[in-house]
């Protein structure tokens, strides 16, 4: 869970004009920063992001102050439940070790006396101080103070209205939207995206195409498949209007699941622990091997994206320690091989995945919708820029009838935040799906030849009625959000 910052003016609306924070504090040139704080009991300030876990601040400190993280996921937690469950051998092994859990709810720590909410308010505090101080002032010195700032924030669209509400809560009580003249809102992430590709194609800036697409047409679908570290989530848009006013309806009630990179991270964890067998010391020694930002984790991160890009077959990846040679498992003078066959059994079960949720938004595309012209599958992500992903999905896509086109835009890994942005200052999306019933709770007129008579109650003003009954007003699925808060607001 790394968050990012872009911004622009808002005379501005290109995917350039878009800029990204792309250094932060001690963690070099990256477009994102840990979701990490280190509280600390004497008062002094805490650390966050990359600085929370250096290891020269645990050395240095005299308390044993713990780095909370991965706290965002519990502003929703009935979304995230246990991962490993079903998993081989390795897997329960591998859970033993409680840092490389990932998405597990019950696996996330608190500081005592602080809910998921207090926390996230904390940690963005500091990056609104940040934001404001470093970036925001020296990019506009003189007309910061007097300039109204619009803050969005993108959360996933299977979040509840409590989470949701929770994330407005936290970033307000941060600082964000503080200033009189400044607003927050919130986008969901994969309607950012949906604006992230439109802009894409009208710029014609995609780094990556598997066939002749230059723009989408009025009635044409499109199937996002934005594949992130720890999920991929997709949803699928129809064209109404085309450019230059461009309008969007949801045509597929959107969909996801945790297969992003980050499985891929695990199963080589899987796989070392399967090689060092007997010659791994102990726990505490593995632990410290695959943590994150351990020169081997760094290491397999490069060679993890360069996947399918270059002809190596071969990689050869230092353990950092004295490990007896064992030629049957590939280590050799404390180097272990990592062979292309090998690194394509870690890819291919996660890539596998993606595929099937893409196959089964098409499949609805194709079933529920007359158009003639195939769906476009834009691949955005950070994930979504693996060569070998895109490789993948691109002949799969080839082999169907009729054949699908595969987008990879440049700096997908981009597309939420500078989405974020452009629908913010161009919204385009028209109608959504409902993700649940929505209905309002009240005492109907009682028909005997439906309910039960113990339901039933005579009314003083006159009548009979129905107990704690419901009236639904709009069902799952059905077009749209936008038309039924008109209703609720008209009625």
């Amino acid at each position: 869970m790394q968050p990012g910052v872009a911004f622009c003016h808002s005379t501005q609306d290109g995917l350039r004009d878009c800029e990204v924070v792309s250094t932060w504090a001690n963690n070099g040139v990256a477009p994102k920063t840990p979701t990490e704080i280190r509280y600390f009991p004497d008062g002094k300030e805490s650390l966050w992001g990359a600085e929370a876990s250096l290891p020269c601040e645990r050395r240095q400190s005299k308390d044993t102050a713990p780095v909370y993280s991965r706290f965002k996921l519990l502003l929703d937690p009935t979304i995230y439940g246990g991962v490993y469950a079903g998993r081989s051998k390795p897997w329960s092994l591998l859970r033993r070790l409680e840092d490389l859990r990932l998405e597990d709810s019950a696996s996330i720590k608190l500081p005592s006396g602080k809910t998921a909410i207090d926390v996230s308010s904390d940690y963005l505090k500091l990056l609104y101080n940040d934001l404001m101080n470093n970036r925001l002032r020296k990019r506009y010195p003189d007309t910061l103070d007097i300039t109204p700032i619009e803050f969005v924030f993108t959360i996933p669209a299977i979040w509840s209205h409590k989470a949701q509400e929770a994330t407005r809560y936290a970033a307000k009580t941060a600082g964000f939207s503080s200033r009189p003249s400044d607003s927050l809102s919130l986008v969901s992430e994969p309607e950012a995206a949906a604006m992230f590709v439109l802009q894409a194609m009208r710029e014609k800036n995609f780094s990556r195409i598997s066939g002749q697409k230059t723009t989408l047409k009025r009635g044409e679908n499109f199937v996002i498949c934005d594949c992130g570290g720890g999920t991929v989530d997709l949803i699928s848009y129809e064209v109404e209007e085309e450019y230059p006013k461009f309008s969007l309806k949801e045509s597929v009630v959107g969909t996801g699941a945790k297969c992003g990179s980050s499985y891929i991270d695990a199963a080589f964890k899987s796989f070392l622990l399967e090689k060092l067998g007997l010659h791994c010391k102990d726990e505490g020694w593995f632990k410290k091997l695959v943590e994150g930002g351990s020169t081997l984790m760094k290491t397999f991160d490069f060679i993890k994206k360069s996947f399918g890009e270059t002809n190596n077959d071969i990689w050869f990846l230092e353990l950092g320690t004295e490990v007896p040679d064992d030629e049957e498992a590939g280590i050799v003078d404390s180097e272990l091989e990592l062979t292309a066959k090998d690194l394509q059994a870690l890819f291919d079960p996660v890539v596998d995945n993606v595929i099937q949720l893409i196959k089964d938004q098409v499949k609805i595309i194709q079933s529920t919708h007359s158009s003639e012209i195939a769906p476009t599958i834009f691949l955005v992500g950070g994930f979504g820029e693996s060569q070998y992903l895109y490789k993948r999905l691109a002949e799969w896509a080839a082999n169907q009838t009729p054949s699908l086109i595969v987008v990879n835009p440049t700096e997908s890994w981009s597309a939420i935040m500078r989405g974020a942005i452009i629908q913010t200052l161009k919204p385009a999306v028209r109608s959504r799906r409902l993700r649940q019933h929505y209905g309002f709770r009240c005492n109907l007129p009682f028909n005997p030849a439906k309910h039960d008579i113990t339901d039933a109650y005579e009314c003083p003003f006159g009548g009979w009625y129905l107990r704690n009954s419901v009236k639904w007003t709009a069902e799952m699925a059905s077009r749209d959000l936008l038309t039924l808060r008109l209703r609720l607001k008209s009625g």
